[in-house]
């Protein structure tokens, strides 16, 4: 039985099939390796650099407030004795400083006796009219403040400081927070403490709508799959001051839903959160409300606010795989054309063998006549086709003879 012969062509493209096979997986892994390491950092890097750009819009809106405030500090230390005039004073710091959305000053106990046991002049923005600015003596509200934590620790500590959130008292839902400062006297002598609000919710706002475009531009999969970066910002207890789910707001406490992943230390992170530490642009992995994500995070000058961006670690993951796989296929497509190109070159290339067998065969079979087919390159199949010919043209002249 004639054993059946194997295809030149096909053993040569499979052996060279088989190398570039072992070659490109080794080059793969090396790309696709670094290629998603690369991407990691890459939008590490946005969202760190979007973290950052939304700090600093935070701490210009400090910046109005601190600006609006200190403006009129000098007029009104020096106003002290005219009671009446304060209510002025209060509708333009509110007027000047465009995220101040109310300002009052309170006195300490008996400070003015025509006034009564406490007086606060205070002025506020009206939510419906932004442009229109109402004042009254808050005192008359019947709020002791002179009893409350923000009010003495400000105569405690005589310095400007943030205050804990806490809610608009008109409305009971407006979560704000107040620039408190001490009112001296001439004779140095704390008399009142000067408190200019911004409303917290318009914190969040501007937050949600930072993470909406990021989400929308960066991560085009960010809603179908719910890998949407989060920003928010706590204080330095760990409780929410803004959060997209209002909810949480001044309720939960970040730092309690804070769990490790993948060896990452929660302690320590704290720690450099509470000290000032910056992240270094190549965060850790950390379990948030159970879901495993990367954190982002820089103090905001000047207050004891940390502003915090979340970005679930699906988001990130899933852009370096996206990554890894599209210049995987860069580099697998153009082999398998080359691995079909040269298929296809070398069975034109041998085909002048096939037809040399064919020939030989012949000439086994006494068809001395055949004619040889034609090589158009010089090269060895020419060389065996030409000593082919050779030896065909000796057959026939010993036949001839014979």
């Amino acid at each position: 039985m004639e054993k059946k012969r194997k295809s030149l062509v096909r053993r040569l493209t499979g052996t060279f099939l088989i190398l570039t096979t072992i070659i490109v997986i080794f080059i793969s892994y090396v790309l696709f390796y670094l290629e998603t390491r690369a991407t990691r950092q890459f939008y590490s890097e946005i969202y760190h650099n979007k973290m950052l750009v939304t700090n600093e819009y935070t701490r210009r809106v400090i910046s109005d407030v601190y600006v609006a405030v200190t403006n009129n500090l000098y007029y009104l230390e020096h106003s002290l004795d005219k009671p009446d005039s304060l209510r002025v004073t209060m509708e333009r710091i509110v007027e000047s400083g465009t995220r101040v959305r109310s300002c009052g000053v309170s006195f300490i106990e008996n400070y003015y006796p025509q006034k009564g046991q406490q007086y606060c002049p205070y002025a506020w923005r009206d939510a419906a009219y932004p442009d229109s600015v109402h004042s009254q003596d808050k005192s008359d509200t019947g709020r002791d403040y002179l009893h409350a934590d923000w009010f003495l620790s400000v105569l405690k500590s005589d310095s400007a400081q943030w205050s804990a959130p806490f809610y608009d008292h008109y409305d009971d839902r407006t979560t704000l927070s107040a620039y408190m400062v001490p009112i001296h006297d001439q004779a140095g002598r704390i008399v009142a403490v000067l408190g200019a609000d911004v409303s917290l919710d318009w914190f969040t706002e501007k937050l949600n709508k930072a993470d909406s475009v990021i989400n929308k531009h960066k991560m085009f999969m960010a809603s179908k799959f719910e890998m949407k970066s989060n920003s928010f910002i706590i204080n330095r207890d760990g409780k929410y001051m803004t959060h997209s789910d209002r909810s949480r707001i001044m309720k939960d406490n970040f730092f309690l839903q804070l769990g490790t992943c993948d060896g990452s230390n929660t302690e320590g992170l704290i720690n450099k959160i509470l000290n000032g530490i910056e992240d270094n642009k190549k965060p850790e992995r950390f379990l948030v409300n159970g879901k495993e994500c990367f954190l982002f995070y820089k103090p905001v000058k000047y207050t004891q606010w940390i502003l915090v961006t979340v970005v679930p670690c699906k988001a990130i993951d899933t852009l370096c795989y996206l990554n890894g796989i599209t210049v995987l296929l860069l580099v697998l497509l153009p082999l398998l054309l080359l691995v079909i190109v040269i298929y296809f070159y070398m069975r034109n290339a041998v085909k002048p063998l096939k037809e040399l067998v064919k020939v030989a065969d012949d000439i086994v079979d006494g068809k001395l006549d055949t004619h040889m087919p034609d090589i158009k390159h010089n090269d060895e199949i020419c060389q065996l086709r030409d000593a082919m010919e050779e030896i065909q043209g000796i057959l026939s002249h010993y036949t001839d003879h014979k």
